[in-house]
């Protein structure tokens, strides 16, 4: 039997009573009857069977709207208990006719914020860190919607924490709407409409957070989730379309070689565990998260690779996420160095903090290392947000300029080849069109134009064209 869904005043007409308004019959004159009497509903798709043997009708009273399964599978029976029901309700109320045909079903639970996310976070199998990047999103949309300001701490533990987030969790789901979420979506971005900069991140920023909130409602558990929690329709995000995507093309502004060479000369000798952050970003291509938790056991010295996979520390962002990288003469005898040193060592970085696989978000066991290169690479005139993160392009932008676009998406390991041409391949190569080789070469001819000043005035010959190569001579 499928749940009720009451308050649907924008729910879709069921396909049987499509063209069929309340009232009429199919000949489009005035039904003879109310809602009270049981002929009213033997009228042709006045009662439908909803994907269950049995009857059910739908119909609105007082502005709100609601339909219910009359378990029973004989129409004139069915007919009865839809009349009895619509006088029951408007004598009495919605909670009256809720009482009477769902005594003996399981109760839904309210459709709140707080419900959907602890029934989504139950069914999903998304990796831990994805939930709460989900759930977080979402509340961060509702709490701005419904101008829930956060208290001290929001993103930490507290009782101001843990007080705005069950005031963000009580909102009913159907005041969520797609038209509210649009509009919320339109203010962030005119908030900084002046400023085309401020704007290009707001948008990357909203579709980000519409992106992960929409996932609470994934198609594969929704029908899961409708069987304890009452959802909405349309769904809150039904209809919301994602931001033109601004270009996020990587354009390198450091020197790669003279970075790793101030590195080494700055960093092996003092700080060697920022040193291996360093070479696990720069040459590796690594992510934060798997340099956190890379264990030993990963290089393998005989075959000059190191292999990322999932272990007990660590869960990669996907299956892709798995392969190996080849390493340079240079690079294996350093970490073999290394690893001399602490043969017994298990973690590639030392950190005095234990492995934090167990944390809901996302907090990393090198934490304190990953800052000391942070400030390293800021103090070094790398400006972007995520300095660490701007490592892994530039040696993804260096791969795809020497070995190509395939070669570089296989060394960063991503799902699809057009991620690493999107973004992180940087144009390294110096291209200029061979066509006109020659025809604005230097000489008198061209000091001629800079002195005169007027190209109008100066007519040089027109170069004669190889028949072979078709390009200019020299």
């Amino acid at each position: 039997m499928k749940p009720i869904k009451d308050a649907q005043p924008l729910s879709p007409v069921h396909p049987k009573t499509a063209g069929k308004l309340p009232g009429k019959d199919p000949k489009g004159a005035k039904s003879k009857f109310s809602k009270g009497d049981a002929r009213y509903w033997l009228v042709p798709g006045r009662l439908f069977k909803d994907e269950s043997a049995d009857y059910s009708c739908r119909f609105s009273v007082r502005g709100r709207r609601a339909q219910f399964c009359l378990a029973t599978s004989n129409q004139s029976a069915a007919a009865k208990r839809a009349s009895e029901l619509y006088t029951l309700v408007v004598t009495q109320g919605w909670e009256a006719g809720f009482a009477l045909y769902r005594t003996e079903a399981k109760k839904e639970a309210a459709g709140t914020v707080g419900a959907l996310i602890t029934s989504a976070s139950s069914l999903s199998t998304a990796r831990r860190h994805s939930l709460d990047a989900y759930t977080k999103a979402l509340r961060c949309i509702v709490a701005e919607i419904k101008g829930i300001r956060p208290g001290k701490n929001t993103e930490g533990k507290g009782s101001a924490h843990a007080a705005w987030r069950a005031e963000v969790d009580a909102v009913p789901l159907e005041e969520i709407t797609p038209a509210e979420i649009v509009a919320w979506k339109n203010a962030r971005l005119r908030a900084v409409e002046s400023d085309p900069m401020a704007k290009r991140r707001a948008a990357v920023t909203v579709n980000s957070l519409v992106r992960n909130a929409k996932a609470l409602f994934g198609k594969k558990i929704l029908p899961f989730i409708e069987q304890s929690v009452t959802v909405p329709r349309p769904l809150p995000f039904d209809g919301v379309t994602m931001e033109k995507q601004p270009s996020m093309r990587y354009v390198s502004r450091v020197d790669a070689f003279g970075l790793l060479a101030l590195a080494k000369e700055e960093l092996a000798g003092k700080d060697p565990e920022g040193f291996k952050v360093m070479l696990l970003s720069l040459v590796c291509g690594l992510r934060r998260s798997e340099i956190d938790n890379l264990l030993w056991r990963s290089f393998d010295f005989g075959r000059s690779v190191l292999r990322l996979e999932s272990t007990e520390f660590k869960e990669l962002k996907s299956e892709d996420s798995a392969g190996e990288i080849d390493l340079d003469a240079d690079t294996l005898a350093i970490f073999r160095g290394y690893h001399a040193k602490k043969p017994k060592a298990v973690f590639v970085v030392e950190s005095p903090n234990p492995p934090r696989s167990t944390t809901k978000s996302r907090c990393y066991r090198c934490d304190a290392v990953f800052n000391r290169v942070l400030q390293w690479l800021r103090d070094h005139g790398v400006e972007s947000s995520k300095p660490i993160h701007t490592m892994r392009k530039e040696i993804g932008s260096i791969i795809a300029s020497e070995h190509g676009i395939f070669e570089a998406s296989r060394y960063l390991r991503h799902s699809d080849i057009r991620i690493t041409a999107a973004i992180y391949a940087d144009k390294k190569k110096t291209i200029t069109p061979k066509t006109f080789a020659g025809l604005l070469g230097g000489g008198a001819q061209a000091t001629e134009f800079v002195a005169a000043g007027d190209s109008s005035s100066a007519k040089p010959s027109k170069p004669r064209r190889s028949k072979s190569s078709g390009q200019a001579p020299a």
